[in-house]
């Protein structure tokens, strides 16, 4: 079986990545080596299973949704003692039992899923994993990860970039075409590795929390001054003061107030609620 005589199931979300550089790209970029445990999500026909294989590693668990693939996968690798495999969804299955032995995750994510994967392997503000993944690399659309890495002021700019930012170090490596995907998808992707901080680098559980509930807010109403969706939770008088405190225009919408902005306005919002 290759990627050319198997029909890829729409549900699923499969577009095999065939571009040989880009599959050299990704084991290059993870800086494999003996020590290193890999998790690869949806391995497909297995292209870049064999490039992962072919290094140091000491082990490489792979998640595969599609149960046609699976006597194949089993078949290409059942000589390699370093391959294991799992039937399953990477949203919903149990990895508890290896999951503090990964030290790196490595995916072609399907698009419909980008958002709970992060969830699941990044983290969500105000939660501190348990963990070891010292490199996590996505192949992702490359409009999710504009959106990422985007700044204040920038028109992508949103809640899930601050958040993001908050909990891990990124980079992009490069765009990728279309054409490197069979069959090929509809828009670009982009080649991203992040690096989870570790908990002693994260900011306070509670002020995280607190960032994370003022994102929701204002993001809501992203056109809005912050002035006009912050007063659905405090008052004209406290809101004077937070502007006052924090040093930020509260004139300002949420996609132009920076990363440490933001922070300086949940410590600021932090001591008002413990006055109250």
């Amino acid at each position: 079986m290759n990627s050319n005589n198997y029909h890829q199931k729409k549900r699923f979300g499969q577009h095999w990545l065939v571009n040989k550089m880009i599959l050299e790209k990704i084991k290059e970029v993870a800086e494999l080596d003996e020590k290193d445990f890999v998790l690869e999500i949806g391995p497909g026909t297995g292209a870049l299973t064999s490039k992962l294989l072919d290094s140091k590693i000491s082990r490489l668990y792979a998640v595969e949704l599609d149960k046609d693939l699976i006597n194949h996968l089993n078949n290409k690798f059942k000589n390699n003692k370093k391959f294991s495999l799992q039937q399953g969804d990477i949203l919903s299955i149990n990895i508890d039992s290896i999951n503090k032995k990964i030290t790196k995750v490595i995916a072609n994510i399907p698009y419909n899923i980008t958002g709970p994967i992060l969830d699941i392997f990044i983290g969500r503000l105000g939660m501190i994993s348990k963990n070891n993944y010292k490199k996590i690399i996505f192949l992702m659309q490359k409009d999710v990860v504009d959106r990422i890495l985007s700044k204040e002021g920038d028109a992508n700019a949103g809640a899930l970039s601050v958040r993001m930012q908050l909990m891990s170090k990124i980079r992009r490596i490069c765009d990728v075409p279309p054409s490197s995907f069979n069959p090929p998808p509809k828009v670009f992707s982009s080649l991203v590795v992040f690096e989870p901080f570790r908990p002693e680098f994260r900011l306070d559980i509670k002020l995280e929390k607190y960032i994370d509930k003022l994102l929701r807010i204002s993001f809501n109403s992203r056109r809005k001054m912050i002035r006009n969706t912050l007063n659905s939770i405090f008052s004209n008088d406290e809101i004077q003061k937070l502007s006052e405190s924090s040093d930020i225009c509260f004139n300002l919408r949420p996609q132009d107030i920076s990363i440490n902005k933001w922070i300086k306005l949940a410590e600021a919002c932090v001591k008002i609620t413990n006055k109250n």
